[in-house]
């Protein structure tokens, strides 16, 4: 069995254990989430679903998506001031998200894990994973940028 086809098995089974219903379109919308590269924001899983199942609603991805990550099956990136993003891949990484294009890239950095958390937000709750967002505008942008 592939990853990909493991991973969703894993989604699925946490669903049952939550005792969410497991259907047709939950599966598909999960399915594109752990083929997608990089961060698929609601739109564009909607759009490639919707390939498959043209009767999909964006409220039934957005519902989706929303369970997905209370659950912390997936977990969004960026603001919600702002094209929210979403990560399936739960390995310790970093996102620098770019503040034009709003593509967000994954980055490993051990010195950032290494900080440990600080009192004040341990006083406020229990602490389940951190994950910093670096902002500013990646090379892509800059290249348009300096050939405008």
């Amino acid at each position: 069995m592939d990853d990909g086809k493991r991973m969703t098995r894993c989604y699925e089974d946490a669903l049952r254990k939550a005792g969410v219903k497991v259907t047709r379109q939950r599966l598909e919308i999960i399915n594109e989430v752990v083929r997608a590269k990089g961060h698929p924001s609601i739109g564009e899983v909607f759009d490639a679903v919707r390939v498959l199942m043209p009767s999909i609603s964006l409220d039934t991805v957005y519902r989706t998506m929303r369970t997905l990550a209370a659950m912390g099956m997936i977990h969004p990136v960026g603001s919600s001031g702002e094209r929210v993003r979403f990560d399936a891949d739960h390995s310790p990484h970093h996102h620098f998200l770019c503040s034009i294009c709003g593509e967000a890239y994954d980055f490993v950095c051990p010195e950032l894990d290494a900080i440990p958390v600080p009192e004040q937000a341990l006083a406020i709750g229990l602490v389940r994973g951190t994950r910093i967002e670096v902002r500013g505008v990646c090379r892509k942008c800059l290249e348009k940028e300096r050939e405008e």
